[in-house]
This record gives structure tokens, C-alpha cells and sequence, in this order.
């Protein structure tokens, strides 16, 4: 009878165990976090700031994409997250936008989209009015103990700025506003 009971326990325990186990890997494999326990972050020494914490730094100078070419409003480089991979976007002058992943030798993951010359107008003169240009050469960084964010390094003519998907929240208005701006011309254009 003892042994019965001892084995029953065991067999629960092991249940425990691999379920604890899948939800780990299954947790880690979709990007969601499993465990939010500041006790157990803290016995890790694990710090996180506050999104509205984080202050801007200065990109240094050899890590700055280079200027716009001649006809090009405004880029986007995109990179990292859990793939890793590098994308481009280019909204030129006369509307068009287009994405590239970097590295793709061939092309396949191109895509060409049309922005209305109104949308662009406006987002032309949201970057003046929101003087972008305090903020040039400027990164807010992720918290530490961050990974498998995506880092944004935007660049008009006034010059670059760069953030990630974890300190977005973290921007300062105006600049924020822009980045929805943006955000709203990428994803309301009309493939070509």
C-alpha cells in the first residue's frame, strides 16, 4: 500500500514537472513570458526600468546609417527580434514605399506599396512641426535584461533617431506621434 501511495506521488510529481516544462518551451517558443514574479526576477538580479525611465543616449557616430539619398523623405531600418533579420523601408517622394529585407539575395521578400501624395504631404509636415530635429542622433535603449526586441533606427533629413518596440512607450510625444504617423503610412498603403 505504502509503495503505492509513494508512486503515485512520484507519478504526480513527474506530471508537475513535464507540464511545467512544456509551458516553459511552449512560453519561450510563441515570445510570451511565463513567469512574472519579482522575487524570482530579483534572485536573478534581473533589473527592469520603467519604460518612462529610460533616457536617450547618443548613437555614436559610426553606427549612423547614412544620409538620405535624393528623392527619399523618410527610412526605417529594422532589426532583430526573434528572427534576427534586417528589414528597409523607403518612403520616397513620390509616394512609393519600399520594404526590403537586407540580405535577401533574391528579393523575395521585396514589397512595393503607394502612399497618396496627401498622406505624404501630411507626414512631410508632421516632421516639421514636431522639430524631430532635438532629437537627432539620439537611441533610447531597452531595459536592461531585455532581449528579442526590435530595434528602429528612423532617418529623415533632419537626421537619425533610434528606439525598440520595448521603449516606444517611453518616447517623448512629439516624437511619438511621428512614429505613429509612420506606423499608419506603412500599414494604409496599397500594394502596387
Amino acid at each position: 500500500m505504502k509503495n503505492s501511495a509513494t508512486f503515485k506521488a512520484i507519478n504526480t510529481q513527474n506530471k508537475i514537472a513535464v507540464s511545467l516544462i512544456l509551458t516553459a518551451v511552449l512560453s519561450i517558443g510563441s515570445g510570451l513570458t511565463f513567469i512574472n514574479n519579482s522575487a524570482f526576477a530579483n534572485s536573478l538580479n534581473v533589473q527592469h526600468k520603467s519604460v518612462k525611465d529610460i533616457k536617450p543616449v547618443p548613437i555614436p557616430a559610426n553606427e549612423l546609417p547614412p544620409p538620405l539619398d535624393e528623392g527619399i523623405v523618410f527610412r526605417e531600418i529594422s532589426s532583430g527580434g526573434i528572427t534576427g533579420r534586417t528589414y528597409q523601408t523607403v518612403l520616397r517622394n513620390d509616394g512609393l514605399l519600399t520594404r526590403v529585407r537586407i540580405g535577401d539575395a533574391n528579393d523575395s521578400e521585396r514589397s512595393v506599396r503607394r502612399v497618396s501624395l496627401q498622406q505624404l504631404k501630411q507626414f512631410e509636415k508632421l516632421l516639421e512641426k514636431k522639430r524631430v530635429a532635438k532629437y537627432v542622433n539620439l537611441s533610447y535603449p531597452a531595459p536592461s535584461g531585455a532581449a528579442d526586441y526590435i530595434t528602429y533606427t528612423l532617418t529623415s533629413k533632419e537626421g537619425t533617431v533610434q528606439y525598440n518596440d520595448i521603449s516606444q512607450d517611453g518616447l517623448p510625444k512629439q516624437l511619438k506621434s511621428v512614429v505613429e504617423a509612420w506606423n499608419q503610412i506603412k500599414t494604409n498603403t496599397q500594394s502596387l
